[in-house]
């Protein structure tokens, strides 16, 4: 069997990544699967584990994406008030909700806080400092309580 070009694996694994994405949003981390992606992208099983050999790769891999597909929802250019009241009604989009579910999921269910999550945190208090100054810390502890809250009502 002739071997694949290196243009060809990437177009493999950026088809991959977008059915992850879409399959993030739309399912869920917890319902996505090795058998879903390959239903949705014609790709076989064995074929996606040979990119991403364990699930967690795919967060891995997707960190930028997703960070930035749930920051989109936020105001940042009205102030910590501004901020507060996007997040809260952002917690109203299935979208918002799934990327926090995927943060959550890989604070609660690694055995060690998987770099994605501890990125992720890591990028949001970073986020706030630089935008809204010390103190703003304490606000973002606060909303990642009341959506985490709001994920299981």
């Amino acid at each position: 069997m002739p071997k694949r070009s290196k243009e060809d694996t990437e177009i493999t694994i950026q088809k991959i990544m977008d059915a992850v994405v879409d399959q993030i949003l739309t399912l869920g981390y917890d319902k996505m699967s090795y058998t879903t992606l390959s239903k949705q992208t014609g790709i076989s099983r064995t074929g996606i584990s040979h990119h991403f050999p364990k699930k967690q790769d795919f967060a891995n891999a997707l960190d930028g994406r997703i960070y930035r597909l749930f920051v989109e929802k936020l105001d940042l250019d009205n102030g910590l008030e501004g901020f507060v009241n996007s997040w809260l009604t952002a917690l109203d989009d299935e979208k918002f909700r799934a990327t926090l579910r995927l943060l959550f999921h890989h604070i609660a269910a690694s055995e060690i806080t998987g770099e994605f999550a501890k990125r992720g945190i890591e990028r949001l208090y970073a986020l706030c400092k630089e935008r809204f100054g010390e103190g703003s810390d304490k606000e973002l502890e606060w909303l990642l309580g009341k959506s985490l809250i709001s994920l299981v009502k």
